[in-house]
């Protein structure tokens, strides 16, 4: 049976990705805002807290893919960990509720529900799409699924970020009540994914492969060579040490952002973090340039059919992809964190002034950006350069120029952040600069941090509604100011926010579409540097580190410096410096570059025996089409997962 051309299958499978995407980018785009408005969270811990989030879904890839490839098959494994995705999003709905709003129901459902959902099942429903397509033009067919596959993620991405997050941060636009807005956009996008998913169960007798699992193990006796080494050499030693540094890392990186905000606990676990990160990133890419230290057990006759060779050439690309993604995916993660605060203080007007968009929205540029630039590098400047020069456009270039686009975006936030602090402040008559209980009439401060007390309200600019009018960021934080305390008190009617400067947010458009342009130079081309040279057996394993490095990595780092920077970011950006963000990422990309030329320079690097020739331009030519270049920004396991998917295996064969 088909569907426009499309077999059942098939269609069932890209609705699911569609609206896993829009639920996602529904709850990712607006929980910066929702925790900073409903729970009370800094500027700066809801940005820690967002990005860990983010490390989050990269961080459980590996077990929805070890589920789906080795015990209960893909089919199994995205229908129950979907229903974990549904529940974690229902919670999410719950806990906003006025009359509810907890913060421990919306952290279970964030982290043990969608994180675990939509990470569980990233590295499957690309492979399980392409598996139904089978006979003959069946190459064809997958290209044309994996185009219909891009669109479902991008079309998800696009109403997720630029409508429901702007229904969750300016309800009244959409004839919802005031304080619902997060409820009802995290119901609609709950309530679309357990839909979807109720289509993708009932389609279970049209699925081919539902059950396949594989017998393959990879990660046994690459952790036995590790071990091994370790105890004969310190090089091997160095590199054991390098990986194990991955767990206090993580762990640190959590309890950081969970820390009491701007305590000397959370800073010092933040220092900590960030120093194990640079030990084990500079352990890591020394150790993997000679790989030459890594010897086999006398003991051990068999590795599982992996050979040592194998196993030294999967690590080689490893100091390339460690210091291009670190380079790239700092001044990346940029846009889930500092972008927003950023564009919520610009002017989000709408026609007459009285609907706002969030500043969200604006994250659209990236996805559009690499729409629009794909062909153009891919048509016209790669093939141009290649004929004026002689000889194709290299790996290095094309990360360089990536690197450069990076830059290009921190730079361009940089500029529009200093013109936004200069504009004037869209506020109320009589509104003064500095910090003034006269910019908060009607309210009547008590000392301390109560309810009422000062200390709650001198980090706003003043009282949001003021004549009639609303002159407060829709996703800027806000503190609601009770007229009363105790039982019986109505629910607060004023609150006190963060005034927008006049400049637009339209502005935005310019960095956000800067990092697009750079993913299309920087994402695919490592996703191929790595795939054709490491072997084919244990292609799996340096998918999987490399979509750790680039996914979870990155954001924890991010939120480690939201937390060491926690002074430089307050509610009110005009009291602050984000543009140290900016600058930060920018040294570590002015840093990073001459370092990846030095590492390209001196890894050992070798070209391992294929066992497929074919397969490695089938690959090529998916890492060039548009829908998997694009999908790395919106899901990265199903690429890392497409990968490798013609080789009957995929990353988490661990």
């Amino acid at each position: 049976m088909q569907v426009a051309g499309i077999p059942i299958s098939v269609a069932l499978i890209l609705v699911v990705e569609l609206c896993e995407r829009f639920c996602f980018y529904t709850i990712q785009g607006s929980q910066k805002f929702l925790l900073s408005q409903n729970f009370g969270y800094s500027n700066a811990q809801s940005t820690s807290i967002t990005n860990i989030f983010n490390t989050a879904c990269y961080l459980t890839c590996l077990l929805g893919g070890a589920l789906g490839d080795r015990f209960l098959g893909r089919f199994l494994t995205i229908g129950s960990l979907s229903g974990v995705y549904v529940a974690g999003a229902f919670a999410l709905a719950f806990a906003t509720l006025p009359q509810v709003d907890s913060k421990s129901i919306f952290f279970a459902g964030a982290f043990a529900g969608v994180a675990v959902g939509t990470g569980g099942i990233k590295p499957l429903v690309c492979n399980f799409g392409a598996d139904q397509i089978q006979g003959d033009g069946a190459r064809e067919a997958k290209e044309r699924f994996f185009s219909l596959f891009y669109w479902m993620i991008n079309i998800g991405a696009a109403v997720g970020l630029g409508v429901m997050t702007t229904l969750a941060t300016s309800p009244t636009s959409f004839g919802v009540a005031q304080g619902y807005g997060y409820f009802w956009s995290y119901l609609i996008a709950a309530c679309a994914m357990a839909g979807c998913l109720s289509l993708f169960l009932m389609g279970s007798c049209v699925y081919q492969d539902k059950f396949l699992t594989s017998s393959v193990k990879i990660f046994r006796p690459v952790a036995s060579v590790m071990l091994h080494s370790a105890r004969l050499s310190f090089r091997g030693a160095v590199c054991l040490g390098g990986w194990m540094l991955l767990v206090p890392f993580f762990v640190l990186c959590f309890l950081q952002a969970f820390a009491e905000d701007g305590s000397e606990v959370a800073f010092a676990l933040a220092v900590t973090a960030f120093g194990l990160a640079a030990l084990q990133l500079t352990c890591l890419i020394w150790v993997h340039c000679d790989n030459s230290f890594m010897v086999q057990a006398e003991e051990e006759d068999s590795l599982d059919g992996v050979s040592l060779s194998d196993i030294r050439l999967t690590f080689q690309t490893l100091p390339i992809l460690l210091v291009a993604n670190t380079v790239f995916n700092f001044a990346y993660t940029m846009m889930i964190g500092p972008f927003l605060s950023e564009s919520c203080q610009m002017n989000l007007r709408l026609g007459d002034g009285s609907a706002q968009i969030s500043g969200a929205f604006f994250n659209l540029a990236d996805s559009i950006a690499i729409v629009l630039f794909i062909p153009i590098f891919e048509g016209f400047v790669f093939p141009g350069l290649a004929r004026l020069r002689g000889r194709p456009v290299t790996v290095q270039e094309k990360l360089v120029c990536g690197f450069f686009w990076a830059a290009a975006g921190m730079a361009a936030a940089t500029v529009v952040e200093f013109c936004r602090r200069s504009s004037p402040v869209l506020a109320p008559p009589g509104w003064q600069r500095h910090v003034s209980k006269a910019n908060f009439p009607g309210m009547n401060f008590t000392a301390g941090s109560g309810p009422r007390g000062w200390q709650r309200f001198e980090g706003m600019m003043g009282t949001c509604t003021v004549g009639g009018v609303d002159y407060c960021s829709n996703c800027a934080p806000r503190v609601p100011y009770p007229f009363c305390e105790g039982a019986g008190c109505p629910e607060p009617i004023a609150e006190a926010g963060i005034y927008m400067s006049a400049i637009h947010g339209w502005w935005m458009l310019v960095p956000f579409s800067f990092i697009g342009i750079g993913e299309i130079l920087v994402m695919p081309v490592l996703y191929h540097y790595a795939y054709s040279l490491t072997p084919t057996r244990t292609q799996c394993i340096i998918q999987a580190v490399n979509l750790v490095f680039q996914g979870a990595y990155p954001p924890a780092l991010v939120g480690v410096v939201s937390t060491l920077l926690a002074k430089e970011q307050p509610n009110n950006l005009n009291r602050g410096h984000i543009e140290y963000f900016y600058y930060i990422a920018l040294v570590i990309i002015a840093f990073g570059t001459p370092l990846f030329f030095l590492v390209s320079r001196t890894c050992k690097i070798q070209q391992p025996q294929r066992d497929d020739s074919s397969g490695e331009e089938a690959i090529h030519s998916m890492l060039l089409h548009p829908s998997m270049a694009s999908s790395i920004r919106t899901s990265g396991g199903n690429m890392a997962g497409s990968l490798v998917s013609r080789h009957g295996r995929s990353v988490a064969e661990l």
